[in-house]
């Protein structure tokens, strides 16, 4: 199995760290990221990389990979808008958003849907979520739920 780490450190706690470098089955590539992938017939054959300190590419010749980008939210973009983030940067939706004691304006009259942001009209779904379980099968199920919640949203309007 080789694991392939943009930084020049594997960012996690000290307990993975040291599991992940004494695991005989785990290699880590550090400074190298993913520039492809390639396969046919939806299989994959294969996935380009190239170290970011020397430059040097390689193809991988793999029939599976799992793609980790980090625990950190991407949502600095929300930054100054009026949907509520926590002080982790991730979105809070739903009971929350009345449980805090900080109603948002118009939320006068009704609790927010499950996956609705402190904007009424604009949902969240998946690991931006604040209190979301970071697994994908869940992210997709929410993703589904909020598309949902906005067609009855949009519905009632």
């Amino acid at each position: 199995m080789t694991w392939l780490v943009r930084s020049d450190a594997l960012r996690a706690s000290e307990v993975i760290r040291e599991k992940v470098a004494s695991h005989p089955a785990i290699h880590v590539e550090f400074e190298t990221g993913v520039e492809g992938f390639e396969g046919a017939r939806s299989k994959l054959e294969a996935v380009l990389v190239r170290n970011t300190r020397t430059g040097k590419s390689a193809r991988l010749d793999l029939r599976s990979a799992f793609v980790f980008v980090g625990l950190d939210p991407n949502t600095a973009f929300l930054a100054g808008s009026a949907v509520r983030l926590d002080a982790g940067g991730f979105v809070v939706t739903g009971h929350p958003l009345i449980h805090e004691g900080d109603r948002p304006a118009g939320f006068e009259g009704r609790e927010p849907a499950m996956l609705e942001t402190s904007t009424p009209g604009v949902f969240a779904a998946g690991d931006v979520r604040a209190g979301s379980t970071k697994q994908v099968a869940s992210a997709a199920g929410e993703g589904a739920a909020a598309a949902l919640m906005i067609r009855q949203h949009l519905e009632a309007a």
